[in-house]
């Protein structure tokens, strides 16, 4: 869409997170958060197009809105949300359709580095996972 865009983004337990640090020979051992990692990658990343384009400032409006999904039930509104949110703003008619959206990715049998497996289990397999988009 272009004036705003979704993720959602998995990531490991905090447990999980340390194991990794402690694993591995990085520079600093300090635990960034999910939203720390998010704001450094929004920030390299403008940083790289203003150097691209010769542009400075800010790239994008307002900063970042970050959500904890705490249930399996707020986790699959989410992902038809997201999902629908193209045909609810009137970019595509069919939020089936739209081209930047990961829904397409989830119905065929394509390789992807989304985890599809977890996501289509959360719903029940993929025909439930295709009536929840389309009974809203």
């Amino acid at each position: 869409m272009s004036n705003h865009f979704h993720l959602l983004i998995s990531v490991r337990s905090k447990e999980e997170q340390e194991k990794l640090y402690e694993s591995r020979n990085l520079k600093t051992k300090k635990l960034r958060t999910p939203s720390k990692h998010l704001a450094n990658f929004f920030s390299s990343y403008t940083q790289s197009l203003n150097k691209q384009t010769g542009r400075v400032g800010s790239l994008f409006q307002k900063n970042f809105k970050r959500k904890e999904i705490d249930s399996d039930d707020y986790f699959r509104k989410l992902v038809v949300y997201i999902h629908q949110n193209p045909a609810h703003h009137n970019f595509n008619s069919k939020f089936s359709e739209y081209p930047f959206s990961s829904f397409d990715h989830y119905t065929k049998n394509d390789e992807s580095f989304l985890n599809k497996g977890k996501t289509i289990e959360l719903f029940g397999g993929i025909e439930n996972f295709k009536e929840a988009h389309y009974l809203v």
